[in-house]
């Protein structure tokens, strides 16, 4: 089991997006979390298996899924760390998430509609209107900004 002192800013902030539903998600965790996965070059990997080394329940395994298989398909993340966040989501695949599909029924009112990225996660909820939370975070402004600010602390 991990210790504190080895986990890591991306499976610290899962541990704890894990512990309740995503739609009620700390907005400075859920914020960390979507930083290090657009804009940092850790290990995807590896951090996803810290967390599982942590011994989540199911359901916050399923949660962590979905949420970084959410962020991948913002339009700030390059292809290469899209494609290295789906290589490190196989571990999850086989055992966690599903190929149902809750079907578009018509006439169903936009509040009562499903997440189906959530629901192929065996999830009842999913980010919902936090994901207006991370909209500022993914701008090609920010991502500029950013990358500034790390070029004027460097040496």
């Amino acid at each position: 089991m991990a210790t504190a002192p080895d986990l890591h800013i991306l499976s610290e902030a899962l541990i704890r997006l894990g512990r309740g539903p995503l739609n009620q998600a700390d907005d400075a965790t859920l914020i960390r979390a979507a930083e290090e996965v657009w804009y940092e070059h850790t290990s995807l990997e590896t951090e996803l298996r810290l967390f599982l080394a942590c011994s989540p329940d199911e359901v916050a395994v399923r949660r962590a899924g979905y949420l970084l298989e959410k962020l991948t398909r913002f339009s700030c993340l390059s292809d290469e760390r899209a494609s290295e966040a789906l290589g490190s989501l196989s571990l999850l695949f086989e055992n966690y998430r599903t190929n149902a599909k809750t079907g578009y029924q018509r006439g169903t009112r936009l509040r009562d509609r499903r997440d189906e990225l959530a629901v192929s996660w065996g999830l009842t909820e999913g980010l919902g209107l936090k994901v207006q939370t991370l909209l500022p975070y993914q701008t090609r402004h920010y991502a500029a900004s950013r990358n500034n600010a790390f070029k004027q602390d460097a040496p």
